[in-house]
Order: C-alpha cells, then structure tokens, then sequence
C-alpha cells in the first residue's frame, strides 16, 4: 500500500512552502488509494512548542488535507511524535552499536570548525576527518571518566549511493564526499536526520514527497535504513518555491502562514488551486481545479524540475474565481464574518442596504480582506480629494452632466435599480450630448470617490435613491467652488 507521510516541525507555523508539501502528499494518497501520516519531528525540543503542533493541526484542517494517522488519531504505527519515540530510536542505535557502525566523537565544535576551514582553504570536501573513528578504547574510557559528553557519529565507509528520484530521476553520491555523520547528540538524543530515517521505515512509508532541500539528507538516510535492514523508501523531492524576486520565499519577499493567508481572506480552496500549480502541471492545461479533480489527476511525472515562481496576482485572480463560485448565503456569511473581524467602520451601512453592497462589490474582489475598505467607502461620505478624483471632477463636462444627473434622479419616480439606472444614464447622454467616459467618470467618482470600483448598476441599486441623490449633489456643489478647466 501507498503510504505517504507529512513531517513538519512545531518550531513555527506552516507557510506555502510546507503546505505545498503536505498537499503533494494528500493528493498522492489519494490518487493511488494509499494513506497519509502526519508525524510531527519535535526532536529539536528547544524549539518546539505545542502550540505551534495545534497550530499545524488546525490548518490541515482548515485547509481540507485530512490525514489517516496523526498525534491525534492516533494508529498501529505510532507514536506519531518523535519525541514520544525514544525508545525506538535507542534501540535502533543499539542495534548499529552492536555492528560496530557507530561510534562516539569527542571533538569540539571548535576542533570541528578548525577542519572545516582547513578543507576549504585546501580544496577539499568539507567533511569530517574520522579523527575519533579509531581512538584506542582506553583513550575513550579516559575521556568518558574525565566527563566529556561525545556525540554518534555513524560510520561511512566509500561507496556509490544510488537512487532513482521520481522527479529528478536517478541521483549519485559519493560517499568520499560524505564521510562519518552525526546522528545523536551527546546526550545521545537523536538527529532529525536519524530519528527521520528511522520512522519512515517503522512507519512503512513507502514514498518520501518532501523540498529539493531535503535531497542532501537522502544519501545519508539510505545508508542508515540499509545498515538496520531495512529497503529505504522512494522518493520524490520537489522543486524550491521563489519570491518574485527570485530569491527563496521567505517572510521579507511574500511569504506567509496559513493563519496570515485566512485573515487576508483567501479561501482553501483557492489556496490549494494554486500551490498545486506550483511546480505540477495538470493534463489539458486547466488551472481552475478543485480537490477532486486535483486527486484525479495528480501524478508525480508531470512535476517540474525547476523553481516555482509565487505570482500573488495569479492567487488573488484564482481566489476571485472561487469568490465568486460561492452561493449568495455562503458569501454573505463569509462577508459579514470578514466585516465582524474588522475595526474598520461601516459607515452605518446595516440589514439588506448592507447585503446589497456586499453584492454589488462581489466582482471586484481578490480577497474578503478587501471588504471593510468597501463598505467603509459606500458607507461613508465620498472623498474627493484625491489626485484622479480632482481631475475627473474638473473636466469640462463633469458639472453638466452632475448637475443634469441630479434633476434626473429628484423628478424620477423610480426606485433605483439596474434597469432603471440604464434609463437614466441614456437620458443623461441625450441631454447632455455627453458619452462614454466623460459620462460614466463623473459619475463613478460622485459615488464612491473613486475612478474605479463596482459595477454602477449594482452599486446605485445597493445605495438607493436618497443616496445617490446625495451624494452628485455633494460632488456638484463641491464643483461650484471649483473654477473650470
């Protein structure tokens, strides 16, 4: 059976890089009937913090990547967190103790230092020397009553390591280039490197889905899982994510957690749509995609060996897509919760007026994190002070078509609404022998205060007549003041 794990550390929260990985995994769980476990490596425990593993749980779910076995699910092959399975790795390098492939290393960090810089001023690969390999039992012992603390180091001797990887296709090492690697320290709590070797062969993973940046560990995981026994697991290393400058993703240049992308008011959906073409491309080159058809078409043949670049602007156009995918309940609720957790004031915009120009903003959002300053716009007075707002209000026309759309809406009897709004604007093109964006401009800017935003139609609908009246006479007063162009 596929068996698939996601392994992130509790040191931070899960940002697009991680979840990337742990939604390549899913979808290749899914796709092959198999199982996905998510391990939490807490092996650094300095830095692990549970809130950070509650963190990560309630992103998975939030995001819809649901796993078989967890800390919180519990199964057969657990514990599912590493620092609740000591005993296994101690046994583990009992049994590579009782072959003689590993040893303890006394040498400082300061000693380690000196012989990288020597190995580099010469020349040579930067690996350890094996000065320790063969210190003499007595010299060890001596060290050990002294109460020197030493470190595993697992011994290498010069092979060719080999693996096919199901992205980059076959991969070679020399082990020369290697040499003896720690895997616990010397309080003999394990390695990542280690502790990661041996779970994914207690847990019976089968294929190992994780960054580019992990292809350096693969070498020296193989030779541990060989020496124990065990047949080491394939694996498919993914391509880095880039900022659009080019640079790895980081916090100064776009990234963000999962946590930073729901405030902003993207959905899961969308999220996921997107970090799927990041380094996959999917048959027929369609780029709207849900789970479903994500899981159908997933396969591992069609990722890329290249960077990916994140492009903020194809995620705001995906989110807007699903935005708008969503039924009129379902935006409404997500709206009003978007409004909720904002201190941006509404304007005293509130019941169906409110409904309304949520409605009528729809189309133009990205995000619903762009909602307050709407409603905080068409709720509240009209600003136009600014830049293009003056020079659209000074424009020749703009006073004619103000003042005759003023007189069109008092003597209407009309409410206001999409149709009736045509008959108004065709009217005011009679009457004023005015057309196209020197008829709409006006228009917009006396309205919301600027040269872009909701369709008209829907906005004057959401404002009502008393509103719109309001506010082109604000905007045509404001004018009076004005000289003209």
């Amino acid at each position: 059976m596929i068996r698939v794990r996601f392994a992130p550390s509790p040191t931070g929260l899960l940002h697009q890089g991680n979840v990337r990985t742990a939604l390549f995994n899913f979808l290749y769980a899914r796709h092959h009937g198999g199982k996905l476990i998510l391990r939490i490596e807490d092996t650094d425990q300095e830095r692990s913090q549970e809130n950070y593993e509650a963190a990560i749980l309630q992103d998975l779910k939030w995001l819809g990547l649901e796993y078989d076995e967890g800390p919180d699910r519990g199964g057969e092959l657990g514990p599912y967190r590493q620092s609740e399975r000591g005993r296994l790795y101690q046994q583990a390098m009992e049994k590579l103790r009782e072959l003689a492939l590993i040893y303890p290393c006394f040498c400082t960090p300061e000693e380690l230092e000196a012989e990288r810089r020597k190995a580099m001023a010469t020349g040579k690969p930067i690996r350890y020397s094996g000065k320790c390999r063969e210190l003499p039992e007595a010299e060890r012992q001596a060290k050990m009553e002294a109460g020197l603390k030493p470190a595993l180091r697992f011994k290498v001797e010069r092979e060719i390591v080999k693996f096919n990887d199901l992205v980059y296709g076959e991969k070679i090492f020399d082990t020369l280039s290697i040499g003896d690697f720690v895997i616990a320290r010397s309080n003999e709590l394990p390695l990542y490197l280690f502790a990661c070797a041996v779970d994914d062969c207690l847990m019976q993973i089968s294929h190992v889905i994780r960054g580019e940046d992990g292809m350096s560990n693969t070498p020296r995981q193989i030779l541990i899982q060989k020496a124990l026994g065990y047949e080491p697991p394939s694996f498919a290393h993914l391509p880095l994510i880039l900022g659009p400058d080019h640079a790895l993703l980081s916090k100064r240049n776009g990234s963000m957690s999962v946590g930073e992308l729901q405030a902003k008011g993207y959905l899961p959906a969308a999220i996921l749509n997107y970090l799927s073409l990041l380094g996959w491309s999917p048959p027929e080159g369609k780029d709207f995609l849900g789970l479903p058809q994500l899981i159908e078409a997933f396969d591992l043949s069609r990722v890329a060996r290249s960077s990916a670049i994140f492009d903020w602007a194809k995620l705001d156009h995906l989110n807007h897509v699903y935005l708008m995918k969503l039924s009129e309940t379902e935006y409404l609720s997500r709206a009003q919760a978007a409004l909720a957790g904002s201190p941006a004031d509404s304007g005293g915009l509130s019941g169906e007026t409110l409904e309304k120009v949520l409605l009528a903003v729809r189309p133009n959002l990205r995000a619903f994190s762009e909602l307050p300053g709407w409603v905080a716009l068409l709720g509240g007075k009209p600003q136009l002070d600014s830049a293009e707002a003056r020079e659209v209000l000074q424009a020749p026309e703009s006073r004619k078509v103000l003042e005759t759309l003023a007189a069109l809406v008092q003597n209407s009897e009309s409410e206001m609404n999409p149709a009736s709004y045509e008959n108004l604007l065709e009217e005011l093109k009679k009457k004023t022998k005015v057309k196209g964006k020197k008829l709409f401009m006006p228009v917009r800017v006396a309205l919301t205060g600027g040269v872009e935003g909701p369709e008209l139609a829907a906005l004057v609908t959401a404002l009502g007549k008393t509103q719109v009246l309001e506010r082109v006479r604000s905007a045509f007063e404001n004018l009076q003041h004005e000289k003209p162009h």
